[in-house]
């Protein structure tokens, strides 16, 4: 019997994580005040992130070529979405210089995209009910998916990546895109389970966690925040100014 979500592991694992993560960022932000700090501690989160995710891409694709029929080395290529989000969010921190962040249309599509995998994955594993939460797996999948949480508050708090309704669009443009990948994957390479197309992430919740729903739901929360968060700095600028 594996433990399955919820197992005793995986609550201290939640609540040492969410304990780490608030206390980190509120360091941060109090602490942080420089710009050449900021961009260290940034960029040293985002090869962390990537090298976990290459750890878990090469466990997770080991036991599959191990365990299953059909499956090859290829598969170290990302094929769900929150793989994908790890591997472009870490690589595009740290390929683009500090102050280049905001205006990247990747990281106004990858920050959301990262964000709703992110917290669902860590407070929903669903991995843990068909593998132990020792296993290299279990322990790589929950880390990249926390550091990837991590990553994407502390663009957002430092304001590295600021939410606006004008750059909503990066977001169902790149969601497209990335059922395109998918469907290529499934196409050309015979990934079967690529981006869940054809198949809802909870099989007990067919309709809510279809890629179709959830790229609709999540769209307009995107547009809600970014629009929240231009009237919020309408609203400052008068205080500023005076």
């Amino acid at each position: 019997m594996y433990p399955g979500v919820y197992c005793t592991e995986h609550i201290v694992y939640l609540a040492v994580t969410l304990l780490l993560t608030v206390a980190g960022l509120a360091a941060v932000v109090r602490s942080v005040k420089s710009d050449r700090t900021l961009n260290v501690v940034t960029k040293l989160s985002a090869a962390a992130l990537l090298a976990m995710i290459c750890v878990n891409r090469v466990s997770v694709t080991a036991a599959q070529i191990r365990e299953l029929e059909g499956y090859t080395w290829l598969n170290l290529l990302p094929y769900t979405f929150c793989g994908l989000a790890s591997a472009v969010l870490s690589l595009t921190v740290l390929f683009t210089k500090q102050e280049r962040l905001n205006d990247s249309r990747v990281l106004h599509f990858i920050s959301y995209f990262g964000i709703f995998g992110s917290v669902a994955t860590v407070f929903y594993p669903d991995f843990l009910e068909k593998q132990t939460f020792w296993d290299i797996r279990s322990v790589s999948g929950l880390v990249h998916h926390s550091l990837m949480l991590w990553l994407i508050l502390l663009l957002f708090s430092k304001k590295l990546v600021r939410p606006s309704l004008k750059k909503w669009y990066c977001y169902p443009v790149g969601y497209i895109f990335v059922m395109f990948i998918g469907l290529l994957e499934i196409e050309m390479l015979n990934f079967r389970e690529a981006m869940n197309i054809g198949q809802p992430l909870v099989g007990s919740l067919p309709v809510i966690t279809s890629w179709y729903f959830l790229f609709f739901l999540s769209s307009m929360v995107v547009a809600a925040v970014g629009f929240v968060c231009d009237a919020a700095g309408k609203k400052t600028v008068p205080e500023n100014m005076a």
